[in-house]
């Protein structure tokens, strides 16, 4: 045995050093992160709460088990390293003891440990071989970016499972060895390490061999732990430590605060902030060491990239191949970082591998191969991979390892925002209109009661009606899209209506009212967001604002988590759970006969941010339980791995332009459910499904009585024992035709809100005239998107899918067309037509204010009754009918603001003997002309302005394009809405004279198409003020 210590010794000495000198290096690199004292100061703090969070994750391996089989071997796998540890100490002691007779306490003597020990390994062993099977039925080769280890590293994925093997029999014959010495002896587990004992009554007694089995089961645990801190199974050591800072009770719901150099940044600190201070991460120093650590931690597992609704829809973003990269751009930057300031340039000049990953931008063009580390240097990932995440907060919920991916991604997205102004065009928006008007629509915050018009019970208003919440229970935040999307509406005034019946005293802030900030901060425009939170904050404690409730997901998770960090601690509670709480009191009660008892199917759709963010899955279904006649069916993707419906992380402002719609693929399982109505609790999520809704429809894959609906609107009918749709399931065809008319409302239905002069219209149901957009941003245009790519080219396949910048949107000031959209001209008729007898395309946006309808679909003709002077007006080249306004000025506020407060300029007078169009349609949009740029809303000083384009050239094209428009081609005669269109409709004479020099202009450029292959034009020739609502062209 003196052999063996020697070899030994000598196989410690050498292993351990590079072990050793591994493991320093890690330690220094994720050291060297930004500070994060709230990560330790939250483990001091909460210890009880750390240990039971170690219990439960770590030993109880919780998460890893919502996977039932790979969870399970993973869990004899984990539990087999920690039991089998104590066969190491056996082996050690064997070692320097020269005695394979060794034993101490219940080292090789105790028969439950001997038991533990073989019967660990013999499941490790199976794990191992369900772990190999798993891996061979997902494959990448064959199932392309569909396999969850597409990107992983696979060759060291097998080697690890080669390593934990060879552990095992090594053991085992060591251990066998032991047992045919001591067979017959005092000594060892006899019989209770049964494997170990049935391998001793086979082998021979020989010393040699027990040595032989020592050193090997050494020598591979020694040479799988210098594998171990060189691979991706870092896990084995750091998995327990990210768990133990991670966030409590996970980095869901609040976004992590902006912190630089360990401090929160607020609005106030922004004039004593040093140059250097980091806002965001723009390269991989920026991240804090908790950033690092979870890069290091990383698994390579894929269970991320599997439930992503960006991966799921052909887009650019795996939250695993992120963290991949970014842990990958750490160690190849890793020299340059733990050097110091003076070896640094001397580093750079011997190495132009340094130099480069040096020199590598954390977020920029990735070029056409791949979006991630690619090696010409160019950028560590891609803006497509940074912008299409929509904070659903799926990667986070199945991290095994408790990564934060949503975080770093909000934190890359500040630094773009607010260190490089480099974010998607379409975000110039949405950021003018909260900055403005407190609203992502930049519409009027005199008009967020307009929703209560009609009703017929009081609505208490703070500071008008009453001076106080104290008078009242509840405050109901109405929100921006419940107040100003008109589908929203009916979701605000059902809950308003079902507070009312119950008895339950609330109120509102009307006007007082602003947006909670939730869009800006997803985003990356952290100090929009935190003004608006402040704004809130001080209204809040001006009107003692203590309970809450809130139709709006993303509202309830900013005001229930979020502003605790403005100092203020309020009771928030979503609709659902406060209307099921009334429905289990007794003070709503479902009618159990009449209409609202018909028998349908419902589905029910989980918003991210009540569900995965906030854990509330029970209320919204309790609900639709109890409603008469109603069987809830589930989609395959519920609870905490429901789908996104693609609205989150300001996606519902920005352009879809890459793969399948994130919307689509989500309604495409609901209604694969055979469901007659899908429920939700968001009203972007209702937006996002009704749009997906229609494009199902049109193409003929769903019933055309399917509707979306708010769980709040089916209880409310339920309640009232109406029907909560207007059509019975199975009452109208079996699928919706692929085109056809569409019918307008001459009045509206009892729940809509009928003032719409500030308000965002409801679209119409189905059909090519539909307003839907089936995309995940409110002003998307149509997108030919490939619902489907071919595995073996993903890379390929997305990157043609991607634009040359972040995204073209409907506001782009003209540019680059797309060829294929020049080729095809569209006839005069056939365009004049899209823009007034639809109400959008088939699958428009809800903004799309002009025919999205593609020219070659013959139905979109139908319409006929236009008048002179729209046709007039239009450019008779086709790319002038399809481009958007080139020359608005679209940096001087919002599309919504095109109107000056001047009443004389903006109704013709000769239009007004004509008061029988308004009930069947709403008028045309307003003349561009009116977009002057003295109307300057950018005077408010934004960040965001987009500057003006130049007067003259306007005038100069205007000129041009007004003497190319006299040719205009009549309109061709169609009879299939007349009650849309009126038939002639007398000349105006005052618009003619001026013409909109904006709308004129666009005549002599080349139309850029927002993102989905389709320009548009709004429509600029009538009264703003005497139309519905500025949406409804």
């Amino acid at each position: 045995m003196t052999a063996v210590l020697i070899l030994g010794l000598v196989i410690n000495a050498i292993a351990l050093p590079i072990a050793g000198k591994r493991a320093l290096f890690l330690y220094r690199l994720i050291s060297s992160g930004q500070p994060a004292p709230d990560r330790i100061a939250g483990v001091t703090r909460r210890i009880g709460a750390a240990a039971k969070r170690q219990v439960l994750e770590v030993f109880g391996q919780r998460k890893m088990l919502k996977w039932t089989v790979p969870g399970t071997a993973h869990f004899f796998v984990m539990w087999a390293f920690f039991i089998l540890a104590t066969v190491y100490l056996e082996a050690y002691a064997v070692l320097f003891a020269r005695d394979s007779g060794w034993h101490w306490f219940v080292f090789n003597s105790w028969g439950v440990l001997g038991f533990l020990q073989d019967f660990i390994a013999v499941m490790c062993t199976l794990g191992i071989v369900v772990f190999w099977a798993i891996r061979l039925r997902n494959q990448p080769q064959q199932m392309g970016r569909k396999s969850r280890f597409f990107g992983s590293h696979l060759g060291p994925a097998y080697f690890t499972l080669f390593m934990i093997f060879n552990v095992i029999w090594t053991m085992f014959l060591f251990r066998g060895a032991v047992e045919s010495r001591d067979m017959g002896t005092e000594h060892g587990y006899g019989k209770a390490a049964f494997v170990s004992y049935l391998l001793g009554k086979v082998l021979p007694d020989s010393t040699a061999l027990i040595g032989i089995g020592l050193l090997l089961h050494i020598g591979v645990m020694l040479a799988f732990l210098i594998f171990v801190l060189n691979s991706k199974h870092l896990h084995i050591f750091l998995a327990p430590l990210n768990v133990l800072f991670g966030r409590e009770p996970k980095a869901l719901g609040a976004v992590k605060p902006l912190i630089s150099a360990g401090k929160p940044v607020t609005l106030d600190d922004i004039d004593d902030l040093d140059e250097d201070a980091k806002l965001g991460a723009g390269a991989i120093e920026d991240f804090t060491w908790k950033g690092l650590l979870d890069m290091a931690t990383c698994t390579e597992c894929g269970r991320c990239q599997s439930q992503c609704p960006a991966w799921n829809t052909e887009k650019p973003l795996s939250p695993k191949l992120m963290i991949m990269a970014l842990r990958d751009a750490s160690f190849a930057k890793a020299p340059y970082l733990l050097a110091d300031e003076g070896k640094r340039a001397g580093l750079l000049e011997g190495s132009d591998t340094l130099t480069k990953e040096v020199e590598r931008p954390l977020v920029g063009d990735t070029g056409d191969e791949w979006f991630y580390m690619p090696e010409d240097g160019s950028a560590v990932i891609d803006p497509d991979v940074l912008w299409s995440c929509v904070t659903c907060g799926a990667c986070v919920e199945q991290c095994p390892v408790d990564i934060e991916h949503v975080d770093h991604i909000v934190d890359m997205r500040r630094y773009q925002v607010l260190v490089e102004s480099n974010f998607p065009s379409e975000l110039n928006q949405l950021f003018r209109g909260l900055e403005n008007n407190g609203n992502p629509w930049n519409m009027s915050p005199n008009a967020r009661l307009d929703w209560a018009k009609g009703l017929d019970f009081e609505v208490k208003v703070v500071g008008e009606t009453i001076e106080s919440l104290d008078e009242v229970d509840w405050l109901f935040w109405v929100g921006c899209a419940g107040a100003y999307e008109d589908r929203a509406k009916k979701t605000t005034r059902a809950v308003a209506e079902l507070l009312d019946i119950a008895g339950v005293s609330f109120g509102v802030l009307g006007n007082g009212e602003t947006c909670t900030g939730d869009p800006a901060r997803r985003a990356g425009n952290e100090f929009v967001f935190q003004g608006l939170a402040q704004q809130n904050v001080e209204t809040f404690k001006e009107t003692r604002v203590k309970k809450v409730v809130s139709t709006c997901a993303h509202c309830f998770n900013t005001l229930k988590n979020e502003y605790k960090e403005f100092g203020i601690e309020l009771e928030v509670v979503h609709h659902t759970q406060l209307l099921n709480r009334l429905v289990r009191e007794g003070k709503l009660t479902p009618i159990r006969d009449g209409a609202g008892a018909h028998k349908r199917k419902i589905t029910y759709h989980d918003p991210c941010y009540i569900g995965r963010h906030n854990g509330v899955y029970a209320p919204p279904r309790e609900l639709l339980q109890v409603l008469p006649g109603a069987e809830v069916v589930e989609m395959e993707r519920n609870s905490e791995r429901s789908f996104c419906c693609g609205a989150g992380g300001a996606r519902m402002w920005m352009e879809e332009t890459i793969g399948e719609r994130i919307n689509e693929n989500r309604t495409a399982e609901a209604v694969g459910t055979g469901a007659d109505q899908i429920a939700v609790g968001c009203p972007f999520c209702r937006v996002m499904l009704s749009d997906g809704l229609t494009a199902q429809q049109d193409k003929g894959a769903a019933r055309a009585e399917v509707e979306v609906l708010d769980v709040a609107q089916m209880l409310l009918a339920s309640v009232k024992g109406e029907m909560a749709t207007r059509h019975a399931p199975g009452s109208l065809a079996a699928a919706a035709p692929a085109a056809r008319s569409e019918e307008t409302k001459a009045e509206p239905e009892p729940g809509d809100a009928t003032q719409t002069a500030d308000t965002v219209t409801e679209t119409a149901d189905v059909g090519p005239a539909a307003k839907a957009s089936g995309g995940s941003s409110l002003f998307d245009t149509p997108a030919d998107s490939a619902t489907a790519t071919e595995d073996s080219s993903v890379a390929e396949e997305a990157r043609a899918a991607k634009p040359a910048s972040s995204g073209g949107s409907l506001f782009d000031l003209g540019g680059d067309t797309d060829s294929t959209v020049a080729a095809k001209p569209t006839p005069e008729a056939q365009t004049e037509v899209a823009n007034t007898g639809s109400d959008t395309a088939t699958t428009g946006s809800l903004f799309d204010l002009a025919g999205d309808q593609p020219a070659e679909q013959p139905k979109a003709a139908e319409p006929d009754a236009k008048p002179e002077t729209e046709s007039k007006e239009e450019a008779p080249e086709p790319p002038a009918a399809t481009t958007p306004a080139a020359g608005a000025d679209l940096g001087s506020g919002s599309l919504f603001d095109i109107v000056a407060d001047e009443p004389a300029a903006s109704a013709p007078k000769a239009a007004e003997p004509e008061p029988k169009a308004e009930p069947a349609r709403p008028e045309p949009a307003a003349p561009a002309a009116e977009a002057k740029p003295e109307l300057d809303l950018s005077s408010g000083g934004s960040l965001f302005d987009i500057a003006a384009p130049d007067p003259q050239e306007l005038s100069a094209s205007a000129t041009a394009a007004a003497n190319a428009a006299s040719g205009a081609t009549p309109e061709p005669e169609a009879a299939a809405e007349p009650e849309v269109e009126e038939p002639e409709v007398e000349e105006p004479e005052e618009p003619e004279a001026a013409a909109p020099a904006a709308e004129e202009q666009q005549s002599e450029e080349k139309p850029k198409p927002p993102a989905g292959g389709a320009a548009h034009q709004p429509k600029t020739d009538v009264d703003i003020h005497e139309t519905g609502s500025l949406f409804d062209l």
